[in-house]
């Protein structure tokens, strides 16, 4: 799912488009042991998500090289994860939004949550992405 909006701001304009991404699969996990052939499908699957959602948000209309992107993690459930592996599963849905834009994304801006977003049904990673207009 994909939602865009144009934000007038004080200093410069900007778009931003907020990407929802699954749940992360298990093997995108680094504590999973799984097979190196199944860990790089569930990565190259990821990132093909990733790269059509940020396709479908016109976000390659808008190259700008140092975008921000603001995650929030929505767990399935209760259980008790380790926040800070979430971020090591979300570098194919990063490396899928900079192909979209045709960009490196050694200059994105990341900005990780301190604590867990609410629950959600099936779960999700909301991925805000602001470029300059």
């Amino acid at each position: 799912m994909v939602t865009c909006q144009r934000m007038d701001g004080a200093m410069h304009d900007s778009f931003e488009a907020r990407i929802i991404m699954p749940w992360p699969k298990k093997a995108l996990w680094q504590n999973a042991r799984v097979h190196w052939a199944q860990r790089a499908h569930a990565v190259k699957s990821y990132r093909d998500v990733a790269y059509r959602l940020a396709l479908h948000a016109n976000l390659h209309k808008h190259p700008d090289p140092a975008p921000m992107l603001m995650f929030s993690f929505h767990p399935p459930d209760n259980r008790r994860r380790d926040l800070h592996n979430m971020m090591a599963t979300q570098k194919a849905s990063i490396d899928g939004i900079a192909d979209a834009m045709r960009v490196d994304d050694r200059l994105f801006l990341c900005n990780w949550p301190m604590t867990w977003g609410k629950v959600i049904k099936g779960g999700a990673v909301y991925i805000t992405v602001r470029v300059k207009a």
